[in-house]
């Protein structure tokens, strides 16, 4: 213990400084096994020979320790102590911040909680952070940033991205090749009016996000689809007339599958021979529960013939509206000229928030903390919704992503999905009903549950509830 006290605690903690022992305590650790000086496996002190090594009480080593189990840096072993984590997925997640980064923040509040399925857990979003972060920048807005009009967004903002999806995603990228949006939709309307000739299609998945398709609905494009196995999307035939083929080959939406790298390669092999592109769907990659989440199909690519794309809306919230694209850089000049033509630049304020949020090792820290938190929720739900609900779904498992799969069980005499949906919103449950996923191939029955943002005392009661309400619709 003498050696690890030296090395790091040294010169050990400021009673006099503003933030907490615990806190203070909290970040030493936390930066020293991120820095590797606390290997993997690693036994802490008990936290009484720590308190006294430090001389502070118990009870701030014991609430350092506590958080930093519930962010997944320390485990702990019953009758051995507590050590870190043997799984840290996010080792590689520090996010360098750019050299000319601005500091920055704006407070916008993640609203009201209403049941919509794919939430996070909102009830764990720092809101005491973000507010102060918030204050700091405004306090110190400068001139550049109040007259800032550059239309592919602020650049530490990119630079921010570039970094961490480096890092998170094996995404290859400069930050010149990132675009800040307001989410997945604008992001594919403007590849869509600026890169995609008119006279290509654009193909879907099938099921797939119905968003999307609302998208292509609203452009002069062809729409085709093209169907679903358990490696995710199935390469199209050839047509010749390809435009773009939107992906999600890290969680399938809406039925969870991870496309395998030989899916992964028949598609980049197909969008060079069709003088296609890609466009990668990452809506909710940063949630996988079972090891470390999966490198993304731009960064098999290099970049070269995908196009990447993310937004903020399921790892932070849905009101932010902030997303990016990440484009071949040949693509970038014809992108933001359109972008000057069609909304000029992206509203500044929380994209200076955000850089600041991410530059900070907020994000990071904020991504591991839900990751415990959903792991557990999830695992709660599951075994709820078996309990109270088996008789009338099947549910699909899953070790990844914001929603869980409930396929309708024949001979249940359940209403359609659509009616469900409106029936679990009664009971408070966020559940999208499956059915709307599908296109043209043969709809299947069934809801598509939000678990992550209902606390752990509240989801056996919401299922509980709807147990009731459907016994009532169905009669058993």
């Amino acid at each position: 213990m003498d050696r690890m006290f030296e090395t790091l605690f040294a010169p050990g903690l400021d009673v006099n400084a503003h933030q907490p022992l615990n806190e203070q305590l909290q970040a030493l650790l936390r930066q020293a096994i991120l820095e590797g000086r606390l290997p993997a496996g690693s036994r802490l002190p008990a936290t009484r020979a720590l308190a006294a090594r430090l001389t502070v009480s118990r009870n701030t080593v014991l609430a350092a320790y506590e958080h930093l189990i519930a962010e997944g840096y320390l485990e702990t072993r019953q009758g051995a102590g507590t050590f870190v984590s043997v799984d840290l997925p996010d080792a590689a997640l520090q996010v360098r911040a750019g050299p000319d980064a601005i500091r920055s923040d704006v407070l916008s509040p993640p609203g009201t909680k209403r049941p919509l399925a794919g939430m996070p857990a909102l009830d764990h979003f720092p809101v005491d952070v973000w507010a102060r972060l918030s204050g700091s920048v405004w306090r110190g807005a400068t001139e550049a940033q109040l007259l800032h009009n550059d239309p592919a967004g602020y650049l530490p903002l990119r630079q921010a991205i570039s970094s961490y999806l480096e890092a998170a995603r094996g995404v290859v990228a400069s930050p010149d090749q990132v675009i800040i949006t307001s989410g997945i939709q604008q992001s594919f309307h403007l590849l869509a009016e600026s890169v995609i000739p008119q006279d290509r299609a654009i193909i879907l998945e099938d099921p797939g996000y119905p968003g999307m398709a609302s998208a292509v609905r609203s452009l002069p494009h062809a729409i085709r689809f093209t169907a679903i196995d358990q490696c995710g999307a199935i390469t199209p035939p050839s047509a010749g007339d390809a435009g773009l083929l939107v992906v999600c080959p890290s969680r399938q939406y809406p039925l969870g599958y991870t496309m395998p790298l030989k899916r992964r390669l028949e598609l980049l092999e197909w969008a060079k021979t069709e003088g296609s592109f890609l466009l990668e769907d990452d809506y909710d990659s940063e949630f996988r529960y079972a090891g470390r989440p999966i490198n993304s199909l731009q960064g098999i690519d290099g970049g070269k013939r995908v196009i990447y794309s993310g937004s903020f809306s399921k790892s932070l919230f849905l009101a932010l509206r902030l997303g990016y694209l990440v484009v071949p850089a040949d693509m970038t000049e014809r992108i933001v000229r359109h972008r000057v033509a069609v909304d000029s630049f992206p509203s500044i304020s929380n994209q200076i928030l955000l850089a600041r949020f991410i530059e900070e090792g907020h994000f990071t820290r904020h991504i591991r903390r839900l990751r415990a938190v959903h792991k557990n929720r999830l695992g709660l739900f599951i075994a709820s919704a078996q309990r109270w609900l088996s008789g009338y779904f099947k549910f699909q498992n899953a070790d990844t992503g914001l929603h869980v799969v409930a396929f309708c069980r024949k001979g249940a005499s359940l209403p359609p999905d659509t009616a469900l949906s409106l029936i679990a919103g009664k009971a408070r449950l966020g559940a999208a009903a499956l059915s709307a996923s599908y296109h043209q191939a043969n709809a299947r029955q069934g809801l598509l549950f939000g678990f992550a943002n209902i606390t752990e005392r509240e989801i056996d009661n919401r299922l509980k509830e709807l147990a009731a309400l459907l016994a009532q619709e169905t009669g058993f």
